[in-house]
């Protein structure tokens, strides 16, 4: 029967604010569903009484002043907030919490839920804080807070009494809002730093040479390598207790590694460092002037400091020669007929007695007495360039020269 009642008097209420002009629309717009407490129930027929009677002798405004003011000034708007549900808006004359949830069809106050009131420009607010655990892992234990509202980590451990450092690892982070029903983990961070002496070991770095083309499974030791000290400083990071990485601090060196230098054959790789135009298909590209196939090559080495009949220093690249053939100075290209061979680069700087008298056509020179040896006797083709093209090479390859400094290399 209060059903029926309540909506009956609703759409008399709606009628009436239709016909009555904007004030009466109004006071409807603001009269949410009617509940059969008294005070609203009162409201709602005084304001049916200003709609329906008095505005035909005084004005729809008066009439809904009349209205309003015969209910006294108990009535309000209150914004009932819940943070496990939505936002609802309801008057009512009701201070009591219980009727004002009920109202807004919001769950009753739990054990630790709270009720927070504040006042409005329009009315009251109602924010329900709905309880929620969170637990708290630090220091080998747990322990679990009921909570309301929203808490940065930071401020659950102050509350817990847990403190913590910069260093120590916290998650969430500590200005971090911590969910409902989540868990705050605190991890020590601690740290160790020591000093040592390590050897470093002597490395061993390789030089590719088409030298060795005879004996490609061997190596030549161009430097033999010694040992090195470091004093080196670590730190090692702990956490929780367990060790979890170690990082270098700082590294000074007291003794320098020297690394063993060792020739390994590379295939087609020149033993001169003297360049030239591209190769193609085993020649040079351009600026070729002659050209002496399936020619006697013999090798030959000397002191670090000797210089060639041409007064040229001699290192890889120079060659000797009949100078009557290929003059001193000439920039030539020397390779193997079959190619796995190539002494690439060089120039005419010396000659010899086999040279003129015809048993061998050219003497290409090697830095120690081993590798003339491995390079005896070997055919080539040499490949002689004009002197224009050398020319465009010379200040390059005298900037070669002058850089190798170190025999053997």
């Amino acid at each position: 029967m209060k059903e029926r009642i309540l909506t009956a008097l609703e759409a008399l209420l709606l009628s009436c604010a239709i016909t009555a002009g904007p004030m009466a629309a109004l006071a409807h717009v603001y009269a949410l569903p009617l509940s059969w407490d008294t005070p609203a129930l009162v409201w709602s027929l005084s304001l049916l009484l200003g709609l329906l009677i008095l505005p035909r002798r005084r004005g729809g405004a008066a009439a809904l002043a009349l209205a309003i003011g015969f209910t006294g000034t108990a009535l309000r708007f209150v914004t009932v907030a819940d943070s496990h549900g939505g936002t609802t808006r309801i008057l009512t004359a009701s201070t009591e919490l219980e009727d004002v949830l009920q109202k807004a069809e919001a769950p009753a106050l739990g054990e630790n839920d709270e009720a927070v009131w504040t006042e409005t420009a329009d009315g009251e607010r109602l924010d329900i804080l709905r309880a929620y655990t969170v637990s708290i892992t630090a220091d080998g234990s747990e322990q679990t807070m009921t909570l309301t509202g929203s808490h940065t980590a930071a401020e659950l451990l102050a509350a817990a009494g847990v403190a913590y450092t910069a260093d120590d690892i916290l998650t969430p982070g500590a200005e971090e809002i911590v969910p409902e029903g989540s868990n705050v983990t605190l991890q020590r961070v601690s740290y160790v730093e020591y000093t040592v002496n390590e050897t470093i070991p002597s490395a061993v770095e390789s030089l590719p040479t088409s030298l060795l083309y005879r004996k490609q499974d061997k190596a030549l030791t161009v430097q033999e390598g010694s040992d090195g000290l470091d004093t080196v400083s670590y730190r090692e990071t702990w956490v929780d207790g367990q060790w979890a990485y170690t990082e270098e601090l700082n590294r000074a060196t007291q003794i320098g590694m020297i690394p063993t230098v060792q020739k390994v054959y590379g295939e087609q790789v020149p033993v001169s460092s003297f360049v030239g135009p591209e190769i193609v298909d085993g020649a040079p590209a351009e600026g070729v002037a002659a050209v002496y196939t399936n020619q006697r090559s013999t090798g030959y080495s000397a002191s670090a400091t000797a210089k060639g009949a041409s007064g040229r220093r001699l290192t890889y690249g120079t060659v000797a020669v009949n100078p009557n053939i290929i003059p001193y100075g000439s920039l030539m290209y020397i390779t193997s007929d079959d190619g796995q061979f190539v002494y690439g680069y060089a120039y005419a700087a010396d000659t010899g007695t086999a040279m003129m008298q015809g048993t061998a056509f050219i003497d290409l020179y090697y830095e120690t007495y081993d590798e003339s040896v491995t390079s005896a006797v070997i055919p080539v083709t040499v490949y002689v360039l004009d002197d224009e093209t050398a020319a465009q090479y010379k200040e390059q390859n005298d900037a070669i020269l002058e850089a190798d400094t170190v025999v053997g290399r």
